[in-house]
């Protein structure tokens, strides 16, 4: 194997596989990236994998030699972040692979390849295609909600949910939800006859149930990471236990949670008896001056308020108190006071597009409901805070 490239160039493309590769784990093989050359094509493939995601990413390079080989992805992607800016030379000698850059030499040890996961060839002809930036964003709008509790691995993923016409992905913690609908959207590929096999996922999808799945929140971070607006579309391949993503030029098979997801949307409330609309920049800055005196353990902070005061407190026996009174503020209903873990309120202001954000709440023990003052064409946007108790 011997092949060479631009260090910018092959940068862009290996800066975020590193991320996938575990560092360690049970099978040693999968710290390696398998590095595949190939001198008729002109064409480089590196695949990193931790079982429940896999990433191909496939791009050009000056190959005069094809091969395959598997070497330490961590030391891999260091060596290349230091190198000039400046062409890259790689090329396999007995059992290592030589790296070199102008008047720099590395020698990396080379693992059995063979012992590294196939992929699969994939067909597209089926995939779902979607706007690539539309995609990127009804992730940024829900994966923050999700549950780092590895004992309820349902909640620790994305719910993406495709129905005639339309689909949304949701996530909760049990603590708070986040859900981004788009509307008059029409994602389902049309069912032929084939689909009707019990290997279809098509088959036991009713028309009005549509297909849910749960994607692991590592798969949809790594397409965040490799988001890039010349890349305008995104394919989307939907099996039964996996969905493979095809994104410039990159292909992502993902393994999916294999339960089913909450019925979080019984917890919305819709008559609640309190609103208020505030800038959200306002509040956001309140709420983190407060912050700094909450308790560690559970983080609470309370709105005390009606039409003619709004107070955002906090009290801690080992630190102090701490209060800010809200003027610029418009509410409507009768004098209400709610607590609640100021990370989370936090964390759904910062996916809140617009500048004012509306905030429903009832009595103490109700949940608070945060929306967009406006939102855009075909979309609708619900997040839902739980209260602490009092």
């Amino acid at each position: 194997m011997r092949f060479s490239i631009e260090k910018k160039e092959l940068l862009q493309s290996v800066q975020h596989l590193v991320s996938v590769a575990p560092t360690k784990n049970a099978s040693p093989i999968l710290t390696n990236y398998l590095i595949d050359a190939n001198a008729e094509s002109g064409f480089v493939k590196i695949t990193t994998s931790d079982l429940e995601i896999t990433v191909v990413v496939e791009f050009a390079a000056a190959v005069s030699e094809g091969g395959t080989i598997a070497v330490s992805a961590r030391h891999f992607n260091e060596i290349i972040n230091f190198m000039p800016e400046a062409i890259i030379n790689f090329w396999r000698h007995d059992e290592l692979l030589m790296i070199q850059c102008n008047k720099i030499d590395f020698n990396l040890l080379i693992a059995d390849h063979t012992l590294f996961p196939v992929v699969p060839e994939v067909n597209l002809d089926k995939a779902i295609s979607m706007d690539a930036q539309l995609f990127n964003r009804m992730i940024s709008k829900t994966s923050f909600a999700v549950s780092g509790d590895v004992n309820r691995a349902v909640l620790t993923g994305v719910c993406w949910k495709i129905m005639p016409n339309e689909h949304l992905m949701a996530a909760t913690d049990g603590r708070k939800v986040a859900e981004i609908r788009i509307k008059n959207s029409n994602l389902l590929p049309v069912r032929e006859a084939s689909d009707e096999s019990e290997g279809s996922i098509f088959a036991a999808a009713s028309a009005d149930a549509g297909i849910e799945k749960i994607i692991p929140v590592k798969t949809l971070s790594f397409l965040q990471k490799i988001a890039d607006n010349s890349a305008k579309e995104i394919k989307v391949l939907i099996e039964r236990s996996k969905v493979i993503f095809s994104y410039d030029k990159y292909l992502i098979f993902s393994q999916v949670i294999e339960h089913k997801y909450p019925e979080y949307q019984k917890a919305f409330v819709t008559d609640l008896q309190n609103q208020f609309v505030i800038d959200k920049g306002i509040l956001h800055n309140a709420i983190r001056r407060v912050a700094l005196v909450a308790p560690d353990d559970n983080l609470r902070i309370r709105f005390e308020l009606d039409s003619e005061k709004f107070e955002v407190n906090t009290s801690n026996r080992d630190t102090g108190d701490a209060k800010e009174n809200l003027e610029d503020y418009n509410f409507q209903g009768s004098h209400t006071g709610v607590s609640f873990n100021f990370r989370y309120m936090l964390g759904i202001l910062d996916a809140v597009d617009s500048d004012q954000v509306i905030i429903k709440l009832g009595s103490s023990k109700d949940p608070l409901m945060i929306y967009n003052m406006s939102n855009k064409e075909n979309e609708e946007i619900t997040f839902l805070l739980m209260p602490l108790r009092s």
